[in-house]
């Protein structure tokens, strides 16, 4: 086995972090990877600083990756660590911690600092910048001692941290060296319309003031312009921009010039070493926002992983005020000169701008402002370099009057551009996991975890899908919203390519969420088990043998099922139970929906002695993904024949007790010609009429069969056949957690009566599940000397 290279990464933050998110999923074994910063906190989100400040978000909220995914990763961290020197001569890193650590290959995160104007007085106490968290934490604690601010830069930071200080109750002027405000993203009418919506909350301004000095004894009092006018304030804020720190890059050699020079892949003029986010200029031009950066990631990833990948071309800059009831988006060029043209729409009334810029009839740059309808497609057609005609143009200046204005967005619009993430990925999640919240959204496919900027976008989503207007076609499409394959594609490249792990998965197929979410998770080891021989990678099996087996609940703990072949309890089973559950304090007997008995809450070590005390054939799988026979009894005293009921439920038991199925599948039996009024809900009914079997499909209502009837057989071992090639039809062609009921209607009730009829095909589908059945039983009857507990890591 090849040794893996070194990799060290300066900057924990997430520039850095993303990167190595990326190389994780291209080649999760190709790097020993260490990950250097200077701040005692791990990855954090730096953008939702402002949202902190403004008391949208705390500061625990902020945190990115945890301790355990760097553990899980095998990435040795260092907080609170700052790196000194890179020898690239002996390819090492030195710190001020006097730790040498030796690399293969380097990627220089270092980000950027305030720019601080050099100006008298600016040591004073109540001068802060605001960068990080330790900064957000001054700023407040500093806001509870004054009464007046001052914030240094009309920018989108700078606006941003003095919306958070009036949530403080503080007086606030923005002091702003240019005519307007935002002025590198704003022209004068939406600019001026931004200020007036800002003025009406509350915040003031000094436009076009240039700071000479502060004065004050200890702490600031007061700022004195150029012009000679005085501003009394006891805080500063400075947010007037920020510097490439690439210092330590130039002093190691490597070429810079406002930043570290970088090439289409993100390599240095030392092929060895990398630069990525806010410290790395490409083609003239450093990029300070969040979209750019993710972007440089991935391009790195793939290249340091030795695949091949498109140059890095750069980026089309968008920005977003994060202000809670001020609207403003702005992208692209909005101040080339030469070859454009532009169109606007200004409603005075409604305190709305559009305006978009348009060159050899493409949109180069456009901004919103009150109404941000539409600005997904915009800069889609942007990205796209996309021609339109005139008719277009004006309805992209209309104001959207739906309801629901993102109905009329594509499916493969970007909901959330820092992550690409699309209408489509979000519908799809929603669908399949049942999300509810913007933030369930967020965990699940990383939209709006970032910025936080399209979390609006992100909840109007959610309403419209849970609203009477939402009828989009959600098409099977893909397997979930990490990744643009479908299941069957998944499948058939887990096949092709040989794939054994959910960690070979996400790195090989190019997962976007490295750890998955919670479907495609679970989905995936289902899929391993049944493809991959001696798979058992879920860590939610322990098994012995038939009477010493369990399954591993999330919080540690054990459930132990006993079988109950056509839901027949003897009372000796029920007497063990209670002898067991009062000897080992079982916290939790309960019965499920389908009649099984579940001991919970047990710990591993009383597991050998309550196996001991029961002594009784246990369901060694979840019940999730079982298939369950019941055999559903007539009324008292009913005086019919029922011994062949109850032999075939116990037969079917037997033969399917061992697997595993893509949704938990129930077969309800009728013990006799009375059994129907015990008939309910069941995913597959046979009931016994004269000397025939009935089999239905999908349920009952009442003492009714309202689902479709599938066959009739003549004798108990042509239902059997019929029932166990159905089986093995729905775990063959089903999607993971898809109901037997929905797959009966993409399938269709006619193509199933074709297959259980068509005896080559039933012959085959017998012979395929007994095959599974015993195969997963013999990969359960391991060593017998003590349990295996089985529990890979993911």
């Amino acid at each position: 086995m090849m040794a893996k290279e070194k990799l060290v990464v300066i900057g924990n933050g997430m520039a850095g972090v993303r990167c190595v998110e990326e190389i994780i999923q291209h080649d999760p074994d190709r790097f020993s990877i260490s990950i250097f910063g200077s701040e005692k906190y791990l990855n954090y989100n730096r953008i939702l600083l402002s949202s902190v400040l403004q008391g949208n978000s705390s500061i625990e909220q902020l945190t990115i990756r945890q301790s355990d995914w760097y553990a899980r990763n095998h990435i040795n961290v260092f907080k609170n660590e700052t790196v000194l020197d890179i020898d690239t001569a002996r390819k090492t890193i030195n710190t001020n911690k006097n730790r040498i650590v030796p690399y293969d290959k380097l990627i220089i995160a270092t980000g950027s600092t305030p720019f601080v104007p050099s100006l008298p007085g600016g040591s004073k106490e109540g001068i802060l910048t605001f960068r990080t968290i330790e900064d957000c934490r001054r700023i407040m604690n500093e806001s509870e001692k004054g009464k007046k601010a001052a914030v240094i830069g009309g920018g989108l930071l700078g606006l941003e941290a003095a919306q958070g200080l009036i949530q403080w109750g503080m007086d606030i002027h923005v002091v702003h060296s240019a005519e307007r405000i935002m002025n590198k993203q704003l022209d004068d009418k939406a600019a001026k319309l931004l200020q007036n919506s800002l003025e009406a909350q509350g915040m003031n301004f000094l436009l076009n003031r240039e700071t000479e000095r502060f004065e004050g004894r200890e702490r600031v009092e007061k700022l004195i312009f150029t012009d000679g006018l005085e501003l009394v304030a006891d805080l500063v804020i400075i947010a007037a921009g920020v510097t490439p720190n690439s210092k330590l890059a130039k002093s190691s050699g490597l070429k810079t010039n406002r930043g570290i020079l970088v090439n289409d892949f993100m390599q240095t003029s030392n092929s060895a070493i990398y630069a990525v986010g806010e410290c790395a200029e490409h083609r003239g031009r450093i990029y300070g926002l969040v979209k750019p950066l993710y972007e440089q990631g991935k391009i790195l990833a793939a290249h340091i992983c030795g695949k091949d990948v498109p140059p890095y071309q750069g980026s089309i800059l968008s920005s977003k005020l994060k202000i809670s009831g001020t609207n403003v988006f702005s992208a692209g060029n909005l101040f080339e000169k030469g070859f454009t043209q532009a169109m606007t729409l200004y409603d005075e009334d409604e305190k709305t701008y559009k305006k978009i810029v348009y060159k050899h009839n493409k949109i180069a740059g456009f901004l919103l402002v009150g109404d941000l309808n539409g600005h997904e497609r915009l800069m889609d057609m942007m990205e796209k370099k996309q021609k339109f005609s005139d008719e277009e143009k004006l309805l992209l200046l209309n104001s959207s009057k739906e309801e629901y204005p993102i109905s009329s967005m594509a499916k493969t619009g970007i909901i959330c551009s820092c992550n690409s993430v699309t209408k489509k990925a979000i519908i799809e999640a929603v669908s399949a996991n049942g999300l509810e919240t913007a933030e369930e959204v967020k965990k699940c496919t990383k939209a709006s975890g970032t910025c936080g900027g399209c979390k609006p976008l992100v909840e109007e989503l959610l309403s419209y899908i849970k609203s009477d207007d939402f009828h989009e076609d959600i098409e099977p499409g893909t397997f979930c919203s990490c990744t643009n394959l479908s299941e069957e594609e998944v499948i058939e490249e887990i096949q092709l390519r040989g794939l054994v792990s959910i960690n070979e998965v996400f790195a090989v197929l190019g997962w976007r969420n490295q750890n998955g979410c919670s479907f495609c998770v679970s989905a995936l080891h289902y899929i391993l088990r049944m493809a991959v021989p001696g798979y058992e990678g879920d860590g939610q099996s322990v098994f012995y043998e038939d009477t010493h087996n369990a399954v591993k609940e999330e919080d540690g703990t054990f459930t132990i099922i006993p079988q109950i072949n056509g839901s027949e309890v003897s009372g000796g089973l029920l007497r063990k139970i209670g002898e067991a559950a009062e000897q080992y304090s079982i916290p939790e007997i309960a019965l499920s929906h389908d009649g099984r008995i579940l001991l919970k809450g047990i710990i591993q070590e009383n597991l050998p002695a309550i196996w001991e005390t029961l002594n009784t054939k246990l369901i060694p799988i979840p019940i999730d993904n079982a298939v369950r026979v019941l055999l559903l009894a007539g009324f008292k005293g009913c005086g019919c024949t029922q011994d062949k009921s109850t032999n075939m439920a116990v037969q079917l038991q037997e033969k399917t007790e061992y697997l595993l199925s893509p949704n938990r599948l129930e077969i309800g039996i009728a013990a006799c010609a009375h059994g129907k009024n015990s008939m309910a809900g069941h995913d597959i009914e046979v009931k016994v009429h004269g000397q025939e079997w009935e089999i239905h499909i999908c349920g009952t209502e009442g003492n009714q069969l309202r689902g479709e009837p599938l066959a009739i057989a003549s004798t108990v071992e042509e239902t059997e056949e019929m029932l166990c090639s159905l089986v093995q039809y729905f775990r063959e062609s089903a999607r993971y957690q898809e109901t037997l009921k929905e797959w009966t209607d993409r399938m269709g009730i006619i193509h199933l009566r074709e297959v259980v009829f068509d005896l080559e095909l039933r012959s085959i589908l017998l012979r395929r599940l007994e095959k599974d059945s015993s195969d997963r039983q013999r990969r359960l009857h391991v060593t017998k000397r003590e349990p295996v507990f089985i529990n890979e890591s993911i």
